[in-house]
């Protein structure tokens, strides 16, 4: 069971994640305010291949599954599930109580589960 921390931990990445999948579609529409992107013209090219409404659902569902792993390979790495748990042992605390997020649950795992949970209400 997640504690209350963990699950804001969890919706602040889930947040993130969503606010980066719109970004990258809204990107796409026409005449978009493209100035703080540093992909511009690949913006502009795709906007040209990628019109109607199911093709930009389209990028919008791989871009949320790539984005989703990225953060779950990050979260892997924190839990030590990876190669840098050889040479480095990672925690998230918190700043205040100074207690593990970590605390009995694989993050990785946890946050999946927790995008299933509020992604198909």
């Amino acid at each position: 069971m997640l504690n209350d921390k963990q699950k804001l931990l969890f919706e602040n990445l889930k947040n993130i994640k969503s606010c980066w999948v719109n970004t990258a579609v809204e990107n796409l529409i026409p005449n978009a305010d493209l100035i703080a992107s540093n992909c511009e013209e690949e913006y502009q090219f795709l906007s040209g291949k990628l019109s109607s409404v199911e093709e930009l659902l389209t990028f919008q569902k791989i871009q949320n599954e790539i984005i989703e792993g990225v953060i779950h390979s990050i979260l892997v790495m924190i839990d030590g599930g990876d190669d840098l748990a050889d040479k480095l042992s990672l925690d998230l605390i918190d700043g205040e109580t100074k207690e593990s997020l970590q605390d009995d649950i694989a993050l990785y795992e946890e946050f999946i589960g927790y995008l299933f949970d509020v992604e198909d209400e």
